[in-house]
């Protein structure tokens, strides 16, 4: 039976530029932050001294036990990342925890704990995610993923760039930013939507994927808008912290 773990590993993309980010950047001693299944940890031991990869689900922690236990220079420990001492030196991080916007998975709490152990020099994949924002007109009842082209929705706005998080340093996980966005086609604005891009290296951008960072509709109150006019959406959440920590103001700049 298929499950979660297999559906992400089946997705060729996201696997495709993480493998390219860990065969840059692993080396020494790498650290495998929710490492699931463990297939990042095994293309990780290709290039590393050691790996340790470190998962709290029980679900599937014995069976990816039994499957890195075949690698000599893998050791498969069960703990919680976000309360995780650290022991040896930590030379690559990978971290994999990722969402939209960073909001309803753990990569910060993650990053926020790891940071205290890490060299200067301690090399992270990703190494940041940046959003962006896009006004829109979509028939949502509430906050929703925009999945396989659903819900349909009209853009009145190109996408604004915003939220560039460095996954390299504490990062408090409170966010809070007002973003400036010019209307490019007029219509009713009821929502936006906020899709993230992953910044694995210098030249590897992943965009969202089937199994990554699926772009997230937001209704905000609903206002007739024209060609040309600027809108200000404050933007509020906890990264980490989950989707009902969002908040949005729309306002009208006349």
């Amino acid at each position: 039976m298929m499950t979660y773990y297999d559906d992400l590993d089946n997705d060729e993309k996201r696997v495709t530029a993480f493998f390219k980010a860990i065969e840059k950047k692993v080396h020494g001693i790498c650290y495998d932050l929710g490492t699931g299944s463990g297939i990042l940890a095994k293309k990780a031991s290709k290039y590393a001294d050691y790996v340790y990869a470190i998962e709290q689900n029980p679900l599937i922690a014995d069976k990816t036990r039994k499957n890195l236990d075949k690698y000599d220079n893998i050791k498969f420990i069960q703990a919680d990342a976000t309360e995780y001492q650290f022991m040896e030196n930590i030379d690559v991080v990978i971290c994999e925890m990722l969402d939209t916007a960073l909001i309803d998975e753990e990569q910060i709490p993650v990053i926020n704990n790891v940071i205290k152990y890490a060299a200067d020099n301690t090399e992270f994949i990703p190494m940041a995610v940046y959003s962006t924002i896009e006004l829109i007109n979509s028939k949502i009842m509430g906050i929703c993923y925009y999945e396989d082209e659903h819900p349909k929705y009209t853009s009145l706005s190109d996408e604004v760039k915003y939220g560039m998080i460095k996954l390299n340093q504490y990062n408090k996980p409170e966010y809070e930013e007002d973003i400036q966005i010019k209307v490019k086609n007029g219509g009713l604005l009821n929502a936006i939507k906020i899709t993230t891009y992953t910044i694995l290296t210098d030249e590897v951008i992943l965009e969202p994927t089937p199994m990554l960072n699926p772009p997230l509709l937001i209704p905000v109150e609903q206002l007739n808008v024209d060609e040309g006019e600027t809108i200000t959406i404050n933007l509020k959440y906890t990264m980490g912290g989950g989707l009902n920590t969002i908040q949005t103001t729309r306002r009208y700049n006349k």
